[in-house]
């Protein structure tokens, strides 16, 4: 008997019918399902050769080029579609079933144009495979079981053909223009099926059932229970009365579809947002038969923690359990203690088996891009998923082009939402906010007089004590703009940058919001951290000149009651701290259209109607090139060139601070983990671990960690480590890592 695999034991046979039936089940909905039962069938034939099979019996050495298989499988897929009259998928099934250990990569870097005297050692022991093949009593009756076509013209000249033949397919690919995403879409859909079907099978992991209905009305619940009534409340109840009366109409308009919901700060858009998307869910299921699963995306992981929080309760009110519906998926994650095993865990994070997911940029949109194993719940999103975006005006604008287009052509039956205060032009669609034309002006906006720290730093003295968050472009002007102000002993003084933990910041975050609800006259001093979505609400704000949408999202933090009237003065400070993190475009574009009308002061709502002018100008300023080649790439699944990351940032590098007896206990598990020889074991112990790492990690500049840079992590120069008994000496709880000497003082 022909086996997949030893521990435990499974019969090749059952494998491949196994994960072709899931594949086929994953895709049919999405007009794909002949070819993912045919990738399924046809990912681990190689491993019916002798060689691998003396392999799982101890014979042969584990990594020997003879008990490769996978390219032996993609060429059947191909071959056998062609046979079938599918010879346009050929391509796509070959590279899906080739890549289906790794990642996606570009063609023509994987099929040489002569494969017969290709140098690759998978195309040079192809032949000796074939032979093998060719020797072998029980490798016609295994394809004979699966349904495939008899194997002997394969085996004879049939490889070879098929070879070539894709070979100038993926040459031609060099000649592909445009921007259409389908060929990338279809690749990445089988690639993700066949993924996931594989590994769950392996795992014993059946894929989740039907997901459940969540009443929309939970939403509305949940915000009667938390919120206490302000001037705001009408415009929060008018936001979800209006979002439900879109659902009125033809279901068509709204899934799958691109919608955007506009609304100011303190409108409520988070739970309206839920409510929106659960009601769709709903109807969907009614008229469709089938629950699109609810994923949130939101740019920073304390906003992430923040929603996690919502939906919560969102569960909570329907008479739920968050744990068994809720996932939330970002680097940290996997801190937090997991019911269940580690596989199980993973399994989750991997394929997001919930109704509804929360998640950061980082992590959804290399689902749509890959080119590896991100890209695995892209089918289940395909099948139906309604994808909030929120904040999406914190991607990187010289992205727009690309990413619009990867939003636009989404396969499948998703449905879209762009949620901001500050709407650039990224998803073209609907708009689902009402308009809230009473909506009361809650911060003005207008120039501050000071021109340094210094300067600024003594009149916030004068004031003394005031509720008022001051954010500032760089770290270091954060830190010397605190330290000057702890100096002077101004009380109830806060500091929050990225140079802190995120154990602390968290930490930190929590303690400020209580002390503002308890009415304490506390000064933060904060860079970019606190902007987009952080729930926090001051009297007055000052902010360091940045884009326009960063000056919005800060006044988003002051008067967020609308109790009164609020302040948020705007810093024109000398140095160039500004240029150096945003660049000079969106500066500049934010001074010709706010700049004039900050000497006069204008509030909140007159700088929002000024938007549409500001991304007109900066669309037209920034250059397209980037977003234009990325799509090239795609486009052509020129994967291997394509250099894709939402940040851009100057070269940094990761510093673990051995904090606490927590820090060291995971310190021990990390050297535990990283002598274990096997790579799956040393993945299943790696993964959740390295995830409560970074909670006692920062990443500071290299120029700066260099000044005072800590000795390797655990022999690892890449990593730094931070020992306890040296902590005093590089971090401090309240201003983070310390890179200056003067910092020590």
């Amino acid at each position: 008997m022909l086996l997949a695999r030893t521990s435990p034991e499974e019969p090749l046979l059952e494998h491949l019918l196994g994960v072709g039936a899931l594949a086929e089940g994953y895709l049919a909905p999405l007009g794909l399902g002949e070819e993912g039962r045919l990738a399924g069938l046809c990912h681990d034939l190689g491993k019916a050769t002798p060689y691998f099979q003396e392999m799982l019996a101890g014979q042969r050495a584990k990594g020997d080029p003879l008990t490769w298989h996978a390219l032996l499988g993609a060429l059947y897929a191909a071959w056998t579609a062609r046979q079938r009259g599918m010879g346009e998928k050929s391509l796509l099934l070959f590279l899906a079933v080739l890549e289906h250990h790794g990642s996606l990569k570009t063609p023509w870097e994987r099929i040489p144009l002569g494969p017969r005297q290709a140098s690759e050692k998978a195309w040079e022991i192809l032949p000796k495979q074939i032979r093998a093949l060719q020797e072998s009593p029980l490798f016609p009756a295994l394809v004979a079981d699966l349904g495939l076509p008899p194997p002997e013209a394969f085996l004879g000249e049939g490889a070879w053909e098929e070879a070539e033949r894709l070979a100038r397919e993926a040459d031609a690919l060099l000649d592909r223009e445009g921007r259409d995403l389908g060929l990338h879409y279809r690749l990445a859909l089988l690639y993700s099926a066949l993924l996931d079907a594989d590994r769950r099978l392996a795992g014993q992991a059946p894929p989740k059932g039907e997901g459940i209905p969540i009443p929309p009305e939970a939403a509305e619940a949940h915000l009667a229970r938390k919120s206490r009534p302000t001037p705001l409340s009408p415009q929060r109840e008018a936001l979800f009365r209006g979002v439900g009366e879109v659902l009125e109409g033809p279901l068509e308009k709204v899934f799958p579809a691109r919608l955007t919901l506009t609304a100011p700060t303190g409108a409520g858009k988070t739970l309206a947002a839920l409510r929106f998307a659960l009601a769709l869910r709903e109807r969907v299921h009614r008229e469709r038969g089938f629950r699109p699963k609810v994923v949130y995306a939101l740019p920073y992981i304390a906003i992430a923690d923040q929603v996690e929080e919502e939906a919560r309760g969102v569960l909570q009110a329907a008479g739920l359990k968050p744990e068994e519906h809720l996932l939330v998926h970002h680097h940290l994650a996997l801190a937090r203690e997991e019911e269940g095993s580690v596989e199980e865990a993973l399994l989750l994070q991997e394929t997001w088996d919930a109704e509804v997911v929360v998640t950061t940029f980082h992590q959804l949109f290399p689902t749509l891009v890959g080119p590896g194993s991100a890209l695995r719940p892209l089918h289940a999103l395909a099948k139906g998923a309604i994808l909030i975006l929120d904040e999406v005006q914190t991607l990187p604008a010289e992205l727009w082009p690309f990413l619009g287009e990867l939003l636009r052509q989404l396969p499948g039956q998703m449905t879209v939402i762009s949620m901001t205060a500050t709407q650039p032009g990224l998803v073209k669609g609907q708009e689902v906010a009402p308009p809230l034309p009473s909506y009361p002006r809650r911060v003005r906006l207008a120039w501050h007089g000071a021109r340094t720290l210094e300067e600024l730093g003594q009149a916030l003295l004068q004031e003394g004590p005031k509720s008022r968050l001051v954010v500032v472009n760089t770290v270091r002007e954060a830190m010397s703009l605190y330290r000057l102000l702890r100096e002077e002993g101004l009380p109830h003084l806060y500091l929050l940058t990225s140079h802190i933990i995120p154990k602390h910041r968290k930490a930190r975050l929590g303690e400020i919001r209580a002390k503002l609800q308890e009415g304490q006259p506390l000064t933060l001093v904060a860079t970019q951290v606190v902007e987009a979505g952080v729930d926090l609400d001051f009297q007055e704000g000052y902010r360091a000149f940045a884009p326009m949408e960063s000056i919005l999202q800060v006044a988003g933090r002051v008067n967020r009651s609308a109790l009164g009237e609020g302040r948020l003065w705007v810093l024109d400070l000398e140095g160039d701290g500004g240029r150096r993190v945003y660049g000079t475009i969106l500066l500049d574009r934010s001074r010709r259209v706010l700049g004039p009308r900050l000497a006069e002061g204008l509030w909140d709502l007159e700088a929002y109607a000024l938007l549409p002018q500001y991304y007109r100008l900066v669309e037209e300023g920034i250059s397209q090139a980037k977003g234009q080649d990325l799509l090239a790439k795609l486009a052509r699944l020129d994967y291997s060139q394509l250099r894709f990351t939402l940040i851009e940032e100057a070269p940094s590098i990761p510093i673990f601070i051995e904090w606490d007896q927590e820090a060291t206990r995971l310190l021990g598990e990390l050297e535990g983990a990283l002598t274990l020889k096997d790579p799956g074991e040393r993945r299943k112990r790696l993964r959740p671990l390295l995830a409560r790492i970074q909670g006692y990690t920062v990443s500071p500049l290299l120029q700066r960690a260099l000044k005072n840079l800590p000795p390797p992590l655990l022999g690892r120069e890449e990593w730094r480590h931070v020992p306890r008994e040296a902590v005093a000496d590089f971090y401090d709880e309240e201003m983070g890592f310390l890179w200056e000497m003067e910092q020590f003082l």
